[in-house]
């Protein structure tokens, strides 16, 4: 049993950028490029040429996705608040001591499925939906040799970059309120359901401005969070169903393994699930959440898909997949 008490922060670089309007959205945009370029050199799984082991595995994992013709990935992007202990700026803006940096990753990832596609990568090209939802990309794909559509929906929790305006404020509680039940959805209704966002010390996922001690600006970790874990216990309601239960479930924040993972597989066993081992940079789920995406789109099969998401050495080291293939 751990005695020590570990506080997931998603470490960021202390300088926010603004040169393309959002706070750190250059640093996503930076993250997700570089990472494109490592999987565009990762080849495709040729499903004929698998043992016959892993080619069932991998037929029956893809067999529950692919059984409508649609490949429906949704990402809940959690308020991902980035405190400093000091007032952080943007170019010239003050954005206070706990900006919201979900917004700045929303675009920085839009960006990135709707961009140009290079050598293997395939989380590319994607187009905006017609259907008047501005949150839904989509696009035509070969899976193990069959078209199919993709369809990816990015939802973000902040409705400002600015915690002051955000805390009591009542577009931010409708937002919260809209995000959970996106959430609750996804993971009932998706084929792949990714959290990026804070793990709270086991108190999330989160679509709301942090619960401080009063009188400070400390998130209240010891005494809400990890005491009553609100977001895990919703995100436990919502998987009660067994027959409505996401094939891919990816906790995109700190030491997700430890906070979340047993229950989880306890509740749902056929879901894959995708966690970190450690305290991490946004850096590494942010990109391993990209690797799994592609990997899905592309169809990727156990060790091909699983190299997707730890293709640098960081994700290597701290970033696990359960229940997916075995």
């Amino acid at each position: 049993m751990k005695h020590v008490i570990i506080i997931c922060l998603l470490i960021l670089p202390f300088t926010a950028e603004a040169r393309r309007g959002y706070v750190y959205q250059n640093s996503f945009e930076a993250y997700g490029e570089g990472y494109a370029k490592n999987l565009a050199n990762l080849a495709n799984d040729r499903i004929s040429n698998l043992p016959a082991d892993q080619r069932a595995k991998c037929e029956q994992r893809y067999g529950r996705i692919l059984n409508d013709g649609l490949i429906d990935i949704r990402v809940a992007m959690g308020y991902l608040d980035w405190t400093t202990g000091s007032v952080v700026r943007s170019g010239s803006r003050n954005m206070g001591y706990s900006p919201s940096i979900d917004i700045g990753a929303y675009y920085a990832l839009v960006d990135l499925i709707t961009g140009r596609c290079r050598g293997n990568f395939q989380l590319c090209r994607f187009q905006q939906e017609t259907s008047g939802n501005p949150y839904v990309f989509v696009k035509n794909v070969n899976v193990q040799g069959r078209q199919v559509r993709a369809r990816v929906e990015i939802q973000f929790a902040s409705a400002t970059e600015y915690l002051d305006n955000n805390v009591n404020s009542s577009s931010q509680e409708q937002r919260t309120a809209y995000m959970q039940n996106y959430y609750d959805r996804a993971l009932q209704d998706a084929d792949a359901a990714f959290y990026f966002g804070h793990s709270r010390n086991g108190g999330g996922p989160d679509f709301a401005p942090p619960r401080f001690i009063s009188g400070t600006n400390k998130v209240n970790y010891g005494g809400y969070y990890k005491k009553y874990r609100p977001g895990f216990n919703k995100m436990l309601q919502s998987l009660s169903n067994p027959s409505r239960q996401a094939d891919v479930i990816g906790m995109m924040s700190c030491d997700s393994r430890d906070h979340f993972m047993s229950k989880l597989r306890s509740t749902a066993p056929r879901s894959g699930v995708i966690t970190s081992t450690n305290v991490l940079t946004v850096e590494e789920v942010y990109t391993a959440m990209i690797g799994g995406m592609d990997a899905l789109v592309r169809g990727q099969c156990q060790k091909s898909f699983y190299k997707q998401l730890r293709m640098t050495q960081r994700n290597a080291d701290n970033i696990t997949m359960d229940g997916m293939f075995e």
